[in-house]
């Protein structure tokens, strides 16, 4: 009898450490009030009756749990068992994911889709081998420089204190080509880094900015569409498998489902961005044509240089091959 009440009652704290099935503990970096957080809340809500309060989320946005490389520490200790990340949290996990981020790959949205669902299957299994799930592909939309400096060629980067996410070798070999020295921090220490002086231009999509209030920190938005940076909503393999096979199969659509409205309102709401940007005092500046091919050269440098270090060979001709055969395509 005592034996067994011990085991009894270690069972009991066991299990009272372990999170239930029906709460999905899910961190993003999204503030309260963006279009992320309004629709994360309201497919929360969906999930919650479609599985009969089986299957619920326990959100922390905003940072709350910290950045996106303790998001992935939290996640691999079993704290945290989904995540929306950008593309710098999913390089941390899957380093050939961001060939999907490269500068100056994409010209619009229709060229990212095209590409994005060629090399689905091949990531899916990629991130599987990782231990975790792909439940759907997200965005942070085509990024551009935000700064107190007017950038309209590459010569006025000389100088300019350039914040770099910390431990982002894309971004690291971008601005080392760019001739430009970054001050690498977290997201969550720009704000404040912005309201000091301790850097004075950042890269972000007109979205974002709005969202993290970064822009009330800058004059000037340079036209240049550096890149797209893309995103994805990510569950451990761990925390997945307690799901029964029908709630597996329910979170996969509904969060397909959910992926598939957050890009379609955050590609709106970055268009909208611009206005309120406008509206805001926030100068637009195009960089002058001739640096516009310069930029281009500088990123291709960029493509290179970064193959065996992100992603291989293949993987970069891939997502090439897809990006042209859409192109051709489409004349």
């Amino acid at each position: 009898m005592f034996l067994t009440t011990l085991l009894f009652g270690l069972l009991l704290n066991f299990n009272s450490s372990v999170v239930t099935a029906a709460e999905i503990r899910f961190a993003v970096l999204a503030p309260e009030g963006s279009t992320w957080m309004n629709l994360m809340r309201n497919f929360n809500e969906e999930i919650k009756k479609d599985s009969k309060n089986k299957i619920s989320f326990k959100i922390f946005p905003g940072g709350i749990s910290g950045d996106e490389f303790d998001v992935i520490r939290k996640m691999k200790m079993g704290k945290i068992d989904s995540a929306g990340f950008t593309g710098v949290g999913l390089g941390q996990i899957l380093p050939s994911i961001r060939v999907l981020e490269i500068p100056r790959l994409f010209d619009n949205y229709t060229e990212v889709d095209y590409v994005n669902q060629k090399l689905k299957p091949y990531f899916e299994k990629e991130l599987d081998k990782k231990g975790f799930v792909l439940l759907g592909w997200a965005e942070v939309g085509f990024v551009n420089i935000f700064s107190n400096k007017k950038i309209d060629s590459l010569s006025a980067l000389n100088g300019v204190k350039m914040w770099s996410w910390e431990g982002d070798p894309l971004a690291k070999e971008l601005f080392t080509q760019l001739k430009v020295v970054p001050n690498p921090m977290p997201v969550t220490d720009v704000y404040t880094s912005l309201q000091t002086g301790l850097i004075n231009a950042v890269y972000i999509s007109p979205l974002a900015a709005i969202a993290m209030q970064w822009f009330t920190k800058t004059k000037y938005m340079t036209t240049l569409k550096v890149t797209n940076a893309t995103g994805a909503v990510l569950m451990t393999k761990k925390s997945f498998a307690k799901l029964s096979a029908a709630d597996q199969k329910l979170l996969k659509t509904k969060a397909a489902d959910f992926c598939n409205k957050l890009v379609s309102e955050s590609r709106k709401d970055n268009e909208k961005a611009y206005s309120t940007l406008k509206n805001n005092g926030i100068k637009f500046i195009d960089l002058k044509k001739e640096d516009v091919t310069k930029f281009d050269d500088i990123s291709k440098n960029v493509w290179k240089s970064l193959v065996g270090k992100l992603y291989d060979q293949k993987t970069l001709d891939l997502a090439i091959k897809y990006r042209d055969e859409y192109r051709k395509n489409k004349k």
